[in-house]
């Protein structure tokens, strides 16, 4: 484990460093690494840090998370120590205007530090919190798509020879369906969250 545990300091020391992305790197106000269990059997992946983690020094996707446990409960009652939590991106992207959405070549710079937490912490499941996750995701860790275009990727379970990775919405559009449709969705999440040991 301390092996695991300095490869990963080594890593968010790489990642503070980078500088592959300019804008990114001028405008924020650090790089934001994963964090969770060095041998996680769970990993959770977001799009990119919020505002707040980067401002309150917290691990990529923390917010993200927190949120999670309004239909995970689980995460929040000592699951969270067998997980991980990250982003794909390790600046939130920002420009003149705001914070705005990744563009394609920042995912694909920064996919290189999601690759080695991954090979760090050899998750059994990867949790892809949201469609823009989920896809990029799933191209990268699958050589022949296990989909089709206009697919629904949510909830499905796609195995992969080292781990399975389970797509589901971000908190945000879980919360802008209707209330069946919630209840629905949270009752299999809690089914997958149980299938993960969480």
């Amino acid at each position: 484990m301390e092996d695991a545990d300095a490869k990963l300091h080594q890593l968010a020391r790489s990642e503070k460093q980078c500088i592959k992305c300019e804008e990114l790197a001028a405008c924020r106000l650090r790089a934001v690494a994963g964090a969770g269990h060095p041998h996680a059997s769970v990993m959770f992946v977001s799009l990119c840090p919020s505002s707040e983690d980067e401002t309150e020094d917290l691990p990529a996707g923390s917010t993200v998370m927190r949120e999670l446990t309004e239909f995970i409960p689980s995460l929040g009652n000592g699951s969270r120590d067998k997980a991980f939590c990250t982003t794909l991106l390790k600046c939130v992207p920002r420009s003149g205007r705001g914070v705005r959405d990744p563009r394609p070549e920042e995912q694909e710079n920064c996919f290189a530090f999601l690759s080695k937490e991954i090979s760090i912490t050899t998750p059994h499941y990867i949790v892809a919190i949201g469609e823009k996750t989920t896809r990029f995701l799933l191209k990268k860790l699958f050589r022949d798509l296990p989909y089709s275009p206009d697919d629904a990727l949510e909830l499905r379970v796609f195995d992969s020879p080292g781990m399975r990775v389970v797509p589901i919405a971000t908190p945000a559009e879980l919360r802008a369906r209707d209330a069946k449709t919630r209840k629905t969705y949270t009752e299999r999440l809690h089914q997958l969250a149980a299938l993960m040991g969480l």
